[in-house]
């Protein structure tokens, strides 16, 4: 008798949430479900039982990426992953939530949105992310960057690295404080500091110092997206909103070491797709991963993803 038969879709739903949720070991969740439910289950039906659901409820990830392609704003990023050295990728739509892992190139991306994209996307400056026009760069990013070349040895470096800083960080404060108030003349306003910020990128795109010239270089290859905040201040300027989802997977592969075969990065990243969104719409992902995987069981159209509960 498999794992299907003998764990009902509830008992499934809560092994998938200890797991991935919790990051409880298999260990702690022999001794959980031994000391609440009295079940005595081995680790390999646990392995299995996961791999199992995250097969009965794989149409749901049409259902997050149809969303994921609707969306007006989407969060991208990637940190690695300890699978033959591949990359755990998040899509994040507000209160949708997408993980891919696959390959370090512009693959998982394209396939990803294979539908387009409605709205902006924000992003870090990894290269593949310039093929999409209507794209924000995350300001963070350069200011780390930048607050890295002002504190570097060399003082050529830490000078123009810090003339780096002070401007994008005046970019940034003149947006924020523009939401709060009139924006129609906010590019025209940061003119000066635009053109400023440009022509040194462009003096020092060649310098000999190879993290200067690489940083200018990086800007100006970036620069639509890195102004268009300024366009429409109500923009996001960090992707802050990707990267605290990341640190989840981040915990988790320093806990398990990433995972070992395919069909179980395929669990990790769709189930993880699952419970994420519900938690994101604030309602109970042990729920509806029940009902998906009781309908998974009997061969029936996936429920619809839960809306959002506006007083959750």
């Amino acid at each position: 008798m498999d794992a299907q038969q003998m764990l009902g879709p509830r008992l499934a739903g809560l092994i998938v949430m200890l797991c991935l949720r919790y990051r409880l070991s298999r260990a702690k969740v022999q001794e959980l479900l031994w000391e609440l439910l009295g079940l005595q289950l081995s680790a390999g039906l646990l392995d299995q039982t996961i791999r199992q659901s995250a097969g009965q409820v794989a149409p749901v990830e049409e259902l997050l990426l149809e969303e994921i392609e609707r969306a007006g704003l989407l969060h991208l990023d990637e940190t690695p992953w300890r699978e033959s050295g591949l990359l755990l990728w998040v899509f994040n739509a507000v209160t949708t939530v997408v993980y891919f892992i696959g390959a370090r190139s512009a693959e998982i991306f394209v396939n990803a949105l294979q539908g387009g994209l409605a709205g902006c996307l924000i992003s870090d400056g990894y290269a593949v992310y310039r093929s999409y026009l209507n794209r924000i760069r995350c300001l963070a990013h350069l200011l780390r960057k930048a607050r890295g070349l002002a504190e570097a040895t060399c003082r050529h470096t830490s000078q123009v690295g810090q003339q780096l800083l002070d401007l994008l960080g005046a970019l940034m404060q003149a947006t924020q404080a523009a939401r709060d108030g009139p924006s129609e003349d906010l590019a025209e306003q940061q003119a000066p500091n635009l053109a400023q910020l440009k022509a040194l990128c462009e003096r020092h795109q060649n310098s000999p110092f190879a993290k200067l010239g690489e940083f200018c270089r990086e800007m100006l290859n970036d620069w639509e997206a890195i102004i268009r905040p300024l366009l429409d201040p109500s923009l996001p300027l960090t992707n802050h909103a990707a990267e605290r989802l990341l640190r989840h997977g981040v915990i988790a592969r320093r806990l398990s070491f990433g995972t070992r075969s395919e069909q179980g990065t395929r669990a990790f990243a769709l189930l993880a797709s699952i419970i994420d969104t519900c938690r994101a719409r604030k309602v109970s992902a042990w729920d509806y991963l029940s009902t998906a995987l009781q309908a998974g069981r009997q061969g029936l159209p996936m429920p619809p993803l839960p809306a959002v509960s506006v007083g959750g």
